[in-house]
């Protein structure tokens, strides 16, 4: 499967319609909005993403004297999250890492995780929620892998507390230079945009929209996602 796929990325590459890499960049904070978004709101106040919320959440549980198993979905997330950075990891490594392999193959489970929260309709429990986030948690993990390479200096995707303490640290008012703030700036408000606009789609329709919109704004994402522009990792 993977010669072709790497023809396929090839071809694209080469031929195909892109972004830039910073664009793409930018449309992964806002899918990491969107599917936060509608798994903590749909799919029993779990993060496929966050894996800072889920910790906490579970620690909270288990604190307050729940029994561990009880919510386990938090483990499963964990679990899935920790197999897709393994995954993701292993192809940084591997002789592919210099290509978009690794979001290819994201771009396949994110998508098999849609379509299956379209079929199955899951719910806030049950053996359906917890694949379609198994699914997430894996993509979500492999995503973060392979950006601490594909990544590039104060763009955040998910996580914004290291973020927002550099633009407001070296603002002008704390005697900084405000260095690259636009990008800092930017990348808060595209998550905060995709969390929002995420949050609304599936209140008012169903948590499979956000993750349809994700799925497309990760199809754009992947045209740039290793079209790295050379000035932008040095700014």
């Amino acid at each position: 499967m993977f010669p072709g796929l790497r023809s396929i990325l090839r071809w694209e590459r080469e031929h195909g319609p892109h972004v830039s890499h910073i664009t793409g960049l930018y449309l992964i904070a806002g899918l990491c909005g969107l599917v936060d978004a509608a798994c903590f709101l749909s799919l029993g106040e779990v993060f496929a993403e966050m894996m800072t919320g889920n910790l906490l959440l579970f620690c909270f549980f288990v604190g307050t004297g729940h029994p561990i198993f009880q919510h386990a979905v938090y483990l499963i997330a964990l679990g899935a999250f920790a197999l897709g950075a393994i995954a993701g990891g292993r192809i940084v490594r591997s002789a592919h890492g210099h290509t978009r392999l690794g979001f290819a193959v994201e771009w396949v489970f994110l998508a098999a995780a849609t379509l299956l929260s379209v079929i199955l309709d899951p719910g806030s429990s049950g053996t359906a929620r917890d694949v379609v986030i198994s699914l997430l948690a894996f993509a979500m993990g492999m995503q973060n892998a392979l950006l601490r390479r594909h990544g590039v200096p104060d763009l955040a995707t998910n996580v914004m507390t290291l973020t927002l303490t550099a633009l407001v640290a070296e603002s002008t008012l704390s005697g900084g230079k405000n260095e690259r703030w636009q990008r800092r700036f930017g990348s808060i408000g595209i998550f905060m945009l995709g969390a929002v606009v995420g949050a609304a789609l599936t209140k008012t329709i169903a948590p499979w929209v956000p993750l349809l919109l994700a799925l497309a704004c990760f199809s754009v994402a992947l045209t740039g996602l290793t079209r790295q522009d050379p000035a932008a990792l040095k700014s």
